[in-house]
């Protein structure tokens, strides 16, 4: 496969290529790039003409999209996107109402509380790939040098967030959330973040992604913030303005934030463990204090 000489530097990943495309082709083809993007999960299975009707946009133009982004063929693509689904087996959240429709249940039969936690735990297997291994570490070497931590996340990532703050709290005196106190402190607060601190945001549940995520990772960019994006698709494209990006896996039956728990949970750990003096120091003092004030049992 010949690619495109824009796009040769992105033939390992088809929502690099994708997200490239949205940046640099003309109109019509940034909206075919934009659509296969948000509705790849759906997408694997089209016909050139399903996609032109669905992108508002003609054959010729999807066919010389395809050939823009590095593919020789619209054939091409779809064996990449049929092999994204195969790989991830993922599912979203409003597909859990479709799910409840149909007939039979994931676990043919047998429990929630059984089928849940088996895929859950496949979720987790498929969270450890060489890619996000490699990943972890630079991240966790970039909370290691950070001034400040500044964590963020909006309707479900909210609950990711909050509990790498609480945890990272427990253990460190530089960590902090985001907009606790309301949106309209958002930019406020970032103004006190510069080159020496760190940016996590948490962003699951795409391809309908919470904009003002994306409007963070963009600013620190644009200010040379450093950040860490915490998601679970690779079509989210606030990763190309992340300075690194840690993508778990997804369940396949049912929405669920415990991949994504476990990654908060080992960046937790891995941090507490390189700078462990100090963790020591602040639990200490934290169990004396919540003793002495009656907030835990001795």
């Amino acid at each position: 496969m010949s690619l495109h000489p824009d796009f040769a530097a992105q033939q390992e990943d088809v929502f690099a290529r994708l997200r490239m495309g949205i940046k640099n082709l003309p109109t019509q083809q940034r909206q075919i790039c934009t659509y296969i993007l948000e509705n790849h999960q759906q997408l694997s299975f089209y016909t050139v003409e399903e996609l032109a009707n669905a992108s508002k946009t003609s054959p010729a133009t999807v066919v010389r999209t395809v050939k823009r982004i590095g593919y020789d063929s619209y054939k091409d693509l779809l064996e990449d996107l049929q092999k994204v689904l195969m790989s991830s087996n993922n599912a979203v959240w409003w597909e859990i109402e479709q799910m409840w429709t149909q007939e039979g249940e994931a676990g043919d039969g047998e429990p929630v509380l059984s089928w849940a936690a088996r895929d859950d735990i496949e979720g987790i297997k498929s969270t450890l790939t060489p890619q996000l291994m490699d990943s972890f570490d630079k991240a966790v070497d970039l909370m290691d040098k950070a001034r400040n931590i500044g964590i963020f996340g909006m309707r479900s990532s909210k609950y990711v967030a909050g509990f790498l703050h609480f945890m990272l709290n427990q253990l460190f005196s530089n960590v902090h959330t985001l907009a606790c106190s309301g949106e309209d402190t958002l930019y406020d607060e970032l103004l006190n973040y510069g080159k020496d601190d760190l940016i996590i945001a948490v962003s699951l549940g795409g391809p309908h992604f919470v904009i003002r995520t994306h409007d963070i990772i963009a600013y620190a960019k644009e200010n040379n913030i450093p950040t860490i994006l915490i998601t679970n698709d690779m079509g989210n494209q606030a990763i190309d303005n992340a300075t690194i990006s840690l993508c778990v896996g997804r369940t396949r039956y049912h929405y669920s934030i415990v991949p994504p728990l476990i990654l908060a949970e080992s960046l937790v750990v891995e941090l507490g463990l390189r700078k462990k003096h100090a963790a020591q120091r602040k639990l200490h003092r934290l169990e004396k204090l919540l003793d002495e004030n009656g907030i835990t049992l001795p």
